[in-house]
């Protein structure tokens, strides 16, 4: 005879079954969630270790055409004083911008030679200026070459800051950072002059 006492027994042992099927479920979803959390972190944590690795040797790829691949296109290029040269008019625009000076002959052409006299112009109205200063070359190089065109990277340490009022109102002009920059340079009647200027990287040293 099926009695109310097996009944009950019955039900209790249904929910405890269901009971422990909830906790299992429960601690397995838990478990789950646990490992995805996991593999998430750590693909995070790669993610981030890559892209400092990257930012610290993307400029470190290759360091610039070598003197044989310039002379394979003009023979006659002494690459060397080439270099030194580039170097010593990017120092004539930094300094010029430096010192609010807007004569940029031998220094720029095309569009961009406008662009910067408008700027000194600008930053003498609003007595401003966007320096950067004490520069110590760590090395530079030709990342492309034409008989009338090239590229010239330069990586450097420096103070970058900027000056409104006689006030520095961004950077420092005590902590160095290390900066590169990509200029493009046009043969002009046998002149190398800068017609552009992009400044591609800056961290601040022991970042």
């Amino acid at each position: 005879m099926y009695t109310l006492t097996q009944e009950l027994n019955n039900v209790n042992i249904f929910v405890i079954l269901i009971a422990t099927i909830s906790i299992l479920g429960s601690l397995i979803g838990v478990i789950i969630a646990s490992k995805f959390q996991r593999k998430q972190k750590k693909k995070y944590n790669d993610c981030i270790d890559l892209i400092n690795k990257r930012e610290n040797s993307v400029f470190e790829i290759k360091s610039g055409l070598d003197e044989l691949e310039i002379k394979n296109i003009d023979s006659s290029v002494n690459v060397n004083m080439l270099m030194n040269n580039l170097y010593n008019i990017y120092l004539q625009l930094e300094n010029n911008i430096k010192n609010l000076n807007d004569n940029f002959d031998g220094i720029l052409t095309g569009t961009i030679k406008d662009i910067y006299k408008n700027k000194i112009e600008i930053c003498k109205l609003k007595n401003y200026s966007d320096i950067i200063d004490g520069v110590n070359l760590i090395n530079y190089s030709i990342t492309d070459f034409s008989k009338d065109k090239l590229k010239f990277r330069i990586t450097m340490n420096a103070f970058s800051y900027k000056i409104s009022n006689n006030n520095i109102v961004s950077g420092s002009n005590l902590e160095r950072v290390e900066i590169v920059v990509i200029l493009t340079f046009d043969k002009v009647d046998d002149y190398w002059l800068i017609s552009n200027y992009e400044k591609v990287y800056e961290k601040k040293l022991n970042s």
